[in-house]
């Protein structure tokens, strides 16, 4: 018989057709003579690209279609002519298997009442209150921060996405789409030296931004699994200081366009409100200044209920927050009514092994200190590093020296009447990112440092359970304390 190419190729795709049938249907694992062999599956063979998973699937359902409304209100919002004090709902807490609380620095309970406060504050005052939830590249995308915030915003109102920089890394975040031309740059306070600024007034991202020319443009979008809470918003703010020059900004929504801001030159930060509110299809903003400014974000908030803000530092071990001028990130947060501030740092410290971490400790003191001189009323917890692993010889295993980096965090919380919740433990201690990893769906990466966007959600679920839980605590003791008056 004569063998042709076409013959060879035909053969070559039936074999890989009967492999590809033989990986989907063996089992992940099989028992040899009493030893565990693991057989290839797909996702072993596949390019990860190729892979979907089941998670990205499953986000699509029912509350996610929906119309968008292309209402755009173009005049300014008087709050306090809409305002009625609304009864606070029912809080619901559950415990689920496994709750690690939160600790409180040398047993004081008070480290957040301020946050508390706050809490109560939105529905005897129709107030807005902020969290900002900062943390290294276990944050990107908005994991985490999303599930925390979609839950507080259901349990106390609000809606939006927060606090938004100018250019998002790879456009990671689904809860909203953006895009920039091609002439704005970036400066942080983290990372390569090469992105430093000319001088230290970063903004709440530790970063600024700035554009080449005279003109520069933005443009925000849903994303395709936007939900309603993410594309609705009512007020809409840009931060930026323009020393130099005055800007005339130009703005777009949803085909309606706005009248002109024109923002006079002043050495001062600002944040710069525009009439702006509905439900998210398309926003663009263009600047027009002989120098540009510096611009630190946008803000897609309500006008009352809470703000929960995704702040991803990737490559930081959250000890850069010192090289940001505290005069000037004071002067950002003042009036922002931020009560809580939530500190997620520790994977990039983890690979660097070392014989101790009391350096670290001093570290995370240091950036504590700063924030108690920032904002003195802000209460801050500090999240425990999370579960990571490594191959050991033949098996994959948690770093050895996760103990002495959670304790580092949890002995620079105490020193500085900072709240902690153990992560590492939430997960399920020693080895739990591997099976994190060996779900399916997957809750953490093959990488066995970060979280899908699985679970990601599952621990934002746990993280409000828990500052629930101690909010409930925190009310019964304030009943109490009325009751002995």
């Amino acid at each position: 018989m004569k063998i042709t190419p076409l013959k060879i190729l035909q053969i070559l795709v039936y074999i890989g057709l009967m492999m590809g049938l033989v990986l989907m249907m063996s089992p992940e694992e099989i028992n040899v003579f009493g030893t565990t062999v693991r057989v290839p599956t797909l996702s072993d063979v596949l390019p990860e690209s190729l892979i979907v998973e089941n998670e990205e699937i499953e986000i699509i359902d029912e509350e996610y279609i929906d119309e968008d409304s292309l209402t755009v209100d173009m005049t300014s919002v008087d709050e306090a002519s809409t305002w009625v004090p609304i009864e606070e709902k029912p809080l619901s807490v559950r415990t689920p298997k496994g709750a690690v609380a939160i600790e409180y620095p040398n047993n004081d309970m008070s480290a957040l009442d301020n946050f508390f406060k706050g809490l109560t504050s939105i529905s005897d005052e129709g107030e807005l209150v902020r969290v900002l939830h900062y943390g290294d590249s276990q944050l990107e995308g908005d994991r985490m921060t999303e599930r925390l915030r979609k839950n507080l915003q259901e349990q106390f109102g609000g809606c939006g996405v927060g606090l938004v920089p100018i250019i998002e890394l790879k456009n990671m975040r689904t809860t909203l789409d953006q895009t920039y031309s091609d002439n704005w740059e970036q400066f942080l306070c983290f990372g390569p030296k090469k992105y430093r600024g000319k001088h230290n007034d970063y903004g709440f991202f530790g970063k600024y931004f700035t554009y080449e020319g005279t003109e520069a443009t933005l443009l925000f979008e849903k994303a395709p699994y936007s939900k309603t809470a993410h594309k609705n918003f009512e007020a809409f703010k840009v931060y930026m200081r323009n020393t130099v020059a005055n800007v005339k900004l130009d703005y777009k929504m949803n085909g309606a366009e706005g009248e002109a801001k024109e923002i006079e030159a002043s050495s001062e930060a600002k944040a710069v409100t525009l009439p702006i509110s509905g439900t998210l299809g398309e926003l663009e903003l263009k600047f027009k200044s002989d120098v540009s400014p510096e611009v630190y974000g946008v803000s897609f908030d309500c006008n009352n209920g809470i703000a929960v803000d995704n702040i991803p530092m990737r490559g930081s071990s959250g000890t850069d927050f010192t090289k940001i001028r505290k005069e000037h990130l004071s002067s950002l947060l003042e009036n922002m009514e931020v009560k809580l501030l939530v500190l997620q740092f520790g994977v990039n410290v983890v690979p660097q092994e070392a014989k101790s971490y009391n350096y670290y400790e001093r570290l995370i003191v240091r950036q504590l200190k700063y924030f108690k001189e920032v904002a003195p009323e802000l209460n801050v917890l500090i999240i425990g590093v999370s579960d990571m692993a490594k191959k050991n010889g033949s098996k994959i295993e948690s770093y050895s020296n996760i103990d002495a980096v959670r304790a580092a965090e949890r002995r620079a919380a105490n020193k500085m009447g900072a709240a902690y919740w153990d992560l590492y433990l939430a997960m399920g201690g020693k080895n739990s990112i591997v099976k994190w990893a060996d779900k399916k769906p997957a809750w953490a990466g093959k990488d066995y440092t970060h979280f899908t966007r699985k679970g990601a959600n599952y621990i934002g679920d746990m993280l409000y359970n828990e500052l629930m839980r101690e909010y409930q605590r925190y009310k019964n003791r304030d009943e109490s304390e009325l009751e002995t008056k």
